[in-house]
């Protein structure tokens, strides 16, 4: 899987990014590899074209061009713009060469980063020894030539020569789709990041490559112990919660057995805002997004997915197995659904909006959407039928009547334990006073003097 990185510098010297690109460097330090005489060394296979520029005085052209247009004279200002395309190592399988992928960075770079001069270089020495083909695109910010708008929404001046690159979220968004569009195309291995029914980020698909190799690595050592390995695929954090819920989707009659199923079995809370699902694994503090996880992982999608299975069943007769209720008090049951009922707001009074026809307009819509979440909410968990209602609204009232009381019990707990505080307050307060007026040889004067601190402490003793 290609995977596209940035990285922006403020680095005036622009000599740095051709060295980096023609020595060798350490991966920890990141300083130049030097021979015995004191040499840099020579990478030993690479590829380096310019554009725009001759790649052998990039660095004289780009501050040409910065004088000539008074720009990246600031210390602060960001001088070059480094993106990085590495390929899968198994790309080499497929036909990938260096001279390929060097001809695919120059199309690339041509394309996105017209009007800047840029270095392209192809390396094959992948970082911590994959060996996986990479190319490097080193532009200068500033755009020497006026260029046609991008198919992306730009600003009118990032068309315009004497201004500068801009990367954005959202330009880094569209190139890294353009990167797997790139990777499809030559038929090279490529994961769907952004529209895949198992949306797979860059970091979980390495992570799961580092897994199974050192799986493989243990199953190995297994095997020639003459005995079988228990478990041949990894899987990470977010493939077994995709499994987790695609089994209890596969099992599940309506979206609240679907709840059900994952708490009880998995310990998988869904959580809901605005319209979007979340999944909270037992393990984690913060739940995942089922944008992160994949469209089959989204709210809709499990939707449609159970009622396609309930329609199916109905129409060839099988038999649906009945879901168990789970074994929980109700009390547990009852804090359950009212956490369910966190996102559901008020319904607001269409005269409050006076003559504002826009106000009274956002009422409306606010109010149906309200109305809608009730619906769901209450769909989803059987009360729409009046009885139960009145049962569930009978227990919460219970509920808070105890609540009530055991508050007013704990207050007046606490009402005597800060009485007895400031008791022992006073007690220890006057305890030195005391002694000094039991040995004191005049005591009508030093009681006059320390009547008040006395009586406190008389009043504490006897407490």
């Amino acid at each position: 899987m290609a995977i596209l990185k940035h990285i922006a510098s403020k680095n005036s010297d622009y000599t740095e990014p051709e060295r980096y690109l023609i020595f060798e460097h350490d991966e920890k330090t990141g300083k130049m590899v030097l021979d015995t005489d004191g040499y840099p060394v020579q990478r030993k296979k690479y590829i380096l074209d310019g554009i725009n520029c001759d790649p052998g005085a990039f660095a004289a052209e780009c501050r040409r061009a910065n004088r000539a247009f008074r720009k990246n004279s600031g210390k602060d200002e960001i001088k070059t713009h480094h993106y990085i395309i590495s390929f899968d190592p198994k790309d080499r399988e497929l036909g990938l060469t260096m001279e390929k992928a060097h001809a695919m960075g120059m199309d690339f770079a041509k394309k996105y980063f017209p009007g800047h001069q840029a270095l392209v270089c192809a390396h094959d020495d992948g970082s911590n020894g994959s060996g996986n083909i990479h190319v490097h695109i080193v532009i200068n910010s500033l755009r020497i030539y006026d260029v046609p708008p991008l198919p992306y929404k730009q600003r009118k001046y990032d068309c315009k020569a004497g201004y500068k690159h801009c990367c954005t979220n959202a330009f880094l968004h569209y190139l890294r789709e353009s990167v797997m569009k790139m990777c499809q195309m030559a038929g090279l291995n490529q994961v769907d990041l952004f529209h895949s029914d198992r949306r797979v980020t860059d970091q979980e698909y390495h992570a799961a490559q580092r897994g199974q190799d050192k799986l493989d690595q243990e199953n190995a050592a297994v095997v020639a112990a003459g005995e079988q390995p228990k478990q041949t695929r990894f899987e990470t954090e977010k493939e077994k919660l995709r499994q987790a819920i695609l089994d209890a989707v596969s099992r599940s009659r309506s979206v609240s057995e679907f709840r059900q199923i994952l708490l009880e079995e998995h310990g998988i809370r869904v959580k809901e805002s605005r319209g979007r699902w979340s999944y909270l694994p037992p393990d984690r503090k913060q739940p995942i997004t089922s944008r992160r996880l994949g469209d089959l992982c989204s709210k809709e999608a499990v939707t449609e997915a159970i009622q396609k299975r309930v329609r199916e069943q109905l129409e060839t007769g099988t038999p649906m197995q009945k879901l168990e209720p789970p074994e929980i008090s109700r009390k547990t049951a009852t804090s359950d659904l009212l956490s369910g009922a966190e996102n559901i707001g008020q319904i607001i009074d269409i005269e409050k909006a006076g003559d504002s026809e826009a106000y009274a307009q956002w009422i409306k819509i606010h109010n149906l959407q309200e109305q809608a979440k009730t619906f769901n909410f209450m769909s989803e968990h059987g009360l729409l039928s009046g009885g139960e209602l009145d049962e569930e609204y009978a227990r919460l009232t219970e509920r808070f009547r105890a609540g009530r009381t055991g508050i007013k019990d704990t207050e007046a707990k606490l009402k005597d334990v800060n009485r007895k505080l400031r008791l022992l307050g006073q007690y220890y307060k006057g305890k030195a006073v005391y002694r000094e007026y039991v040995r004191c040889g005049k005591k009508p004067a030093f009681q006059k003097e320390h009547q008040a601190e006395l009586t406190l402490y008389e009043t504490a003793s006897r407490e």
